[in-house]
C-alpha cells in the first residue's frame, strides 16, 4: 500500500475511557495499565489519546501515531441507552472521530491500523456500518448474558482467509480451540445473526456462545480497512498456556503499526507524548493511568 515504511518501534495511541463509576471524582478518564503492558511487550511505545478534544487535536495526533487501540470500558453508547443516567461517553465521540479519520487516511493510501477490544470492538463495527445512528436496541450490540470468564473460540471455516489469522500456526489454532484464553467481560455482544447483515464489510473469524446459547462474534476484521477487533480482552493476564496466543495477537497488531510512516516532528515531541510520563495508580482493583480534565502532555 502506498505511504508505508517499516519502523522498528511504533507509537500506538490508546484512547482514554471515561471515568469508571467506582473511581475518585477528580478522575475524568483512564487507561488500564494492562493495555500498556500488552503493547509494550510487543515492542510498541504507548501514547494516550485524550477524550473530549477538538477535531484538530485528533487529526494532529493521528498524523503522528502509527496505530490506535480502542479499549473496553463501561459507558453509554447513544442517547437511548439507559446507562447514560450514571455514565459519560466522551470516548464514544472520540472513537467515532478516530475511525472516520482512519478511514480517510486509508483512502489517501496511508496505512493506519485500528484495533478494537470489547467496547472498542463494538464501536468499530457501529461506525463502519449504517447502524451508527439507530436507536438503542437496534444498534450492532445485543444484550447477552453477563460474562466474566475465559473461553476458547470456535473458528469459522474461512478464518484463514484473513490478514489476522492467515499465518496462525496449527499449534496456536489448537490452543485457541481448547484453551480458555479469551477473557470475556461484557454484557453486550455482536450476534452472528447480525453479522450476516454486514458480511460485505466485516469478516467474522471466530465466535463464542453465552450461557443462553446466543452465538456472537469474538474475532473480526474489516474487509477493506486495516481494522481488527476482539470481543474478549487479549491484554488480560492469562495462564502460561495461553501466553503464546496473547503474544500472537499483540505482535500482529504492532507489526501492522510498523507499516505506518507517521512520525512525530522530533524525538522530544515524541517523548512528551508517551504514557510513561504519567504514573500508575491503584483505583480499586484497577492499575491504571488516570487523568483529570486538565491533564495534558508535558510542555515542550
Amino acid at each position: 500500500m502506498n505511504g508505508c515504511a517499516a519502523v522498528v518501534k511504533p507509537f500506538v495511541g490508546v484512547l482514554c475511557i471515561d471515568r469508571a463509576k467506582e473511581m475518585s471524582r477528580g478522575i475524568s478518564s483512564y487507561i488500564d495499565n494492562e493495555y500498556v503492558e500488552y503493547l509494550e511487550a510487543a515492542g510498541a511505545e504507548v501514547v494516550p489519546i485524550w477524550i473530549d478534544k477538538s477535531l484538530d487535536y485528533y487529526e494532529d495526533i493521528l498524523s503522528k501515531v502509527n496505530g490506535v487501540l480502542l479499549p473496553g470500558g463501561a459507558v453509554f453508547v447513544n442517547e437511548n441507552d439507559p446507562a447514560r443516567l450514571e455514565l459519560t461517553n466522551h470516548c464514544v465521540t472520540a472513537a467515532r472521530i478516530i475511525i472516520e479519520i482512519a478511514k480517510k487516511k486509508h483512502n489517501e493510501g496511508i496505512h493506519l491500523p485500528v484495533w478494537g477490544t470489547c467496547l472498542g470492538f463494538q464501536l468499530l463495527i457501529m461506525y463502519t456500518t449504517d447502524m451508527a445512528n439507530t436507536a438503542y436496541g437496534r444498534d450492532p450490540r445485543e444484550k447477552c448474558q453477563y460474562m466474566n470468564c475465559y473461553l476458547p473460540v470456535e473458528f469459522l471455516p474461512d478464518f484463514r482467509e484473513s490478514r489476522l489469522l492467515a499465518k496462525l500456526s496449527a499449534e496456536l489454532q489448537r490452543k485457541m480451540k481448547i484453551e480458555p484464553f479469551g477473557n470475556h467481560r461484557h454484557m453486550y455482544c455482536v450476534s452472528i445473526e447480525f453479522c450476516k447483515t454486514i458480511n460485505d464489510d466485516w469478516h467474522v473469524l471466530a465466535k463464542n456462545k453465552d450461557g443462553h446459547g446466543l452465538e456472537f462474534a469474538s474475532i473480526m476484521e474489516h474487509r477493506r480497512y486495516y481494522f481488527f477487533g476482539t470481543q474478549f480482552h487479549p491484554e488480560s493476564h492469562c495462564s502460561p498456556q495461553c501466553q503464546p496466543v496473547k503474544d500472537y495477537l499483540s505482535n500482529f497488531f504492532v507489526n501492522q503499526c510498523r507499516l505506518c510512516k507517521n512520525r512525530f516532528g522530533n524525538i522530544d515531541d515524541a517523548k512528551r507524548h508517551l504514557i510513561r510520563n504519567f504514573p500508575i495508580t491503584s483505583e480499586g482493583k484497577r492499575h491504571a493511568r488516570v487523568f483529570s480534565e486538565l491533564t495534558d502532555y508535558p510542555p515542550e
